[in-house]
């Protein structure tokens, strides 16, 4: 199966773009900030990975320690119909919190929502300049050849799990950041486990994983639970990918 950008899924290009990328955006989305008590109820994210708006809201759900559902709207996904049903209109990030029944769109009002209601304070970084950081996080999507953006031609033939997948993830890392991408571009529903330094939630993953190790992906369709991301996303393609079909 050829690549869908001139990045290869693994190797020293696909690494080395996804590395700038993290040093763009100031190390965002790596430690915990200002976290304050998780919802009891699973927020839930559209977005898709190569959106610089989306990229924001990410960011900061990772600094607050909040783990989220993410549902994939790239261009060529049929989910986007529900976000227009949903929302009114296609445009992400849209965030449901099903502990308040609040739904929004704007990243800005997001994360503003998000360190009112999870939050203890604002705390600093990109965010605390929001031309800059929407700009920064274009930046970010741009090196990235825009990867992340549009969903495999041929996935409507390719088998879909049953069940969200878990990913253990940390927003900032450039590894965690090629798998998120494929699942965006496999249009696959999945549960992210945000685990970023300082997190108490790591002494957990430890005792399920073994290490603390991301990206660390869990499916449970198949009882796989993998390390490496390039292990990750070979078997999300040969499971969930167009190559699917022929087994």
């Amino acid at each position: 199966m050829a690549s869908l950008n001139p990045l290869d899924w693994s190797g020293i290009a696909n690494d080395a773009s996804s590395f700038a990328a993290t040093i763009i955006r100031l190390g965002g989305g790596i430690a915990r900030s200002g976290a304050g008590t998780a919802p009891p109820r699973l927020l839930e994210l559209y977005d898709y990975e190569g959106c610089p708006y989306c990229r924001k809201v990410r960011e900061r759900l990772c600094e607050l320690d909040l783990d989220v559902v993410v549902l994939p709207v790239a261009h060529g996904s049929p989910r986007r119909a529900d976000l227009a049903q949903l929302g009114g209109r296609v445009q992400v990030p849209y965030l449901i919190d099903p502990n308040t029944s609040a739904a929004m769109y704007e990243s800005e009002d997001i994360v503003a929502y998000l360190d009112a209601r999870y939050g203890t304070n604002g705390g600093w970084g990109l965010r605390t300049f929001p031309l800059i950081n929407t700009v920064d996080s274009y930046l970010a999507s741009a090196v990235r050849l825009a990867r992340g953006t549009r969903v495999v031609p041929a996935l409507a033939q390719a088998r879909r799990p049953a069940s969200h997948l878990e990913l253990y993830n940390m927003e900032g890392s450039p590894y965690c950041r090629k798998v998120r991408e494929t699942l965006t571009e496999l249009d696959l529903e999945h549960v992210v486990r945000n685990v970023p330094k300082g997190s108490p939630k790591r002494e957990a993953f430890r005792a399920l994983a073994g290490k603390v190790q991301v990206p660390y992906l869990v499916d449970p369709n198949t009882g796989e639970a993998l390390f490496e991301s390039d292990d990750i996303v070979a078997y999300l393609y040969d499971r969930y990918g167009p190559r699917s079909r022929e087994s």
